[in-house]
């Protein structure tokens, strides 16, 4: 659904209206490559990459990129009455960030939160498929075919996976890397493998690791891994 870009960016938490009129001006705001000036230029937020100028980057220095280990039992976001979210561990300077994706309820770990929408939505939407890795621990033992299975893709939703690695720790722990990253794709596809998760920890997006952190636990991106990120 195309909509003009002053409300697309606004509505991002980009900028405001008024601020992207001005910066269209300036001519620092390019749309799937192209510099756009006209303000009432149409876009359509799944199809178009709108992307801001070093000058505007510049001036946008409040962005910030955390990465926080979700513990298990909470919501990434949106949580039902009387439920907790990852923003009620952050303290208040964080508390405008938005998740890079999401994890379940029952899964734990790394999970990434910024104030770019446009980095995130372009980070999520890209064809460039970025590797997650996950430690997963199930009610089988993994066998040779199930690793078979598992790395070569099964259906969900008439759809295959795409192919993954599967690196045993044990007979029943495995490290899980995908590149992608389907609603609950890890829970279903050792459903279709005739097991169920016990624990899923994810410990990697990327060049991004969960490192040291502990259940609760944030720490800031440094420049080299936003930069990683914006380039993987």
């Amino acid at each position: 659904m195309e909509m003009r870009i002053q409300k697309y960016l606004s509505s991002e938490g980009i900028l405001s209206r008024r601020k992207t009129e001005e910066y269209l001006l300036k001519g620092w705001i390019k749309v799937n490559g192209e510099v756009v000036t006209e303000p009432g230029r149409k876009i359509d937020p799944e199809k178009d990459i709108v992307e801001l100028s070093e000058e505007l980057i510049q001036l946008k220095q409040d962005y910030r990129y955390i990465k926080v280990y979700k513990p298990r039992g909470i919501f990434t976001n949106l949580p039902s009455e009387g439920e907790k979210e990852v923003l009620d561990l952050l303290p208040e300077e964080y508390k405008n960030l938005h998740s890079v994706g999401r994890l379940d309820k029952d899964s734990e770990g790394l999970i990434l939160f910024t104030n770019d929408g446009i980095f995130a939505k372009q980070f999520l939407n890209t064809q460039d498929l970025h590797e997650r890795e996950y430690i997963v621990v199930v009610n089988i033992e993994i066998t040779d075919e199930i690793i078979t299975q598992l790395e070569e893709g099964v259906f969900l939703k008439g759809k295959k996976t795409l192919p993954s690695k599967v690196v045993l720790i044990n007979s029943n722990e495995f490290h899980f890397i995908l590149k992608e990253g389907r609603n609950r794709q890890i829970r279903k596809m050792i459903n279709k493998v005739g097991g169920e998760v016990i624990r899923l920890i994810r410990i990697r997006i990327g060049n991004i690791v969960l490192d040291n952190l502990k259940p609760g636990d944030y720490k800031p991106l440094s420049e080299t891994e936003i930069k990683s990120l914006k380039h993987t």
